[in-house]
């Protein structure tokens, strides 16, 4: 089993290349902004803002919202 930051840090990298193929397996939500996003989206968000989400009612529960950009 993986340590979380380690889970966390695939996570990230596949925020930053945009990876399509690791949409629906996880979604990212910006703390400053308040939305959610799949791992594809365009945004750019720094990775101090970002926490992780298993699926998108998980996002929601914390309080995010979904991104109009990429419609996770």
């Amino acid at each position: 089993m993986h340590a979380p930051d380690t889970d966390d840090e695939a996570r990230w990298q596949a925020v930053e290349t945009r990876d399509r193929n690791a949409d629906g397996a996880f979604y990212y939500g910006v703390k400053t902004s308040g939305i959610f996003c799949k791992p594809s989206c365009p945004s750019r968000p720094k990775r101090i803002n970002v926490c992780f989400y298993a699926t998108r009612e998980a996002a929601e529960a914390a309080g995010f919202r979904a991104c109009k950009r990429c419609k996770p």
